[in-house]
């Protein structure tokens, strides 16, 4: 039981660590760019923790998030849910631990959160932003396969630490 609150914590520092890039380090570079590295996180728990473990995890991530995004309240954890509900049916059909796969779903993923979010908040939110969009699309599938790999190291890493 102590494996599993090391490793929630382990991941809600990570959490913290990639909120302080999303809302400081990345806007300083390109105001307009959001890329999100949660979804990444989110394949990573689909593939390497129990479904128990990774839901609560989701949830509690996602009200963090919530409290960073200025979106409308509940808006970031119904979407954030859906993703990893979807993601949890797409795994008895595709092979999620191949990169390229978890880039394409990162790229998919970020594209429809963008369109939902647009869809439930505002549709002026588009005007002038698709570059932006884009790239953020583009990033975060490049870092979705990073999130991946961090969340499978430190499942393996107290795995090992307890055997």
């Amino acid at each position: 039981m102590l494996k599993v609150w090391k490793f929630q914590i382990s991941l809600f520092g990570i959490l913290f660590a990639v909120i302080l890039m999303e809302a400081t380090v990345i806007p300083a570079v390109w105001a307009p760019l959001r890329v999100d590295f949660f979804i990444g996180m989110i394949i990573g728990q689909i593939i390497f923790v129990p479904f128990s473990q990774g839901f609560p995890f989701v949830i509690l991530g996602s009200l963090i998030l919530q409290a960073f995004s200025g979106a409308r309240l509940g808006l970031i954890p119904l979407l954030y849910i859906f993703i990893f509900l979807a993601i949890e049916m797409l795994k008895n059909f595709i092979y999620l631990e191949n990169v390229y796969t978890q880039a394409l779903l990162g790229i998919l993923f970020y594209c429809l959160f963008a369109v939902a979010t647009v869809f439930l908040a505002d549709f002026s939110y588009l005007k002038g932003i698709i570059s932006p969009l884009v790239a953020g699309a583009v990033l975060t599938g490049c870092v979705s396969p990073m999130m991946v790999y961090v969340v499978g190291r430190l499942q393996t890493t107290y795995e090992q630490e307890h055997e």
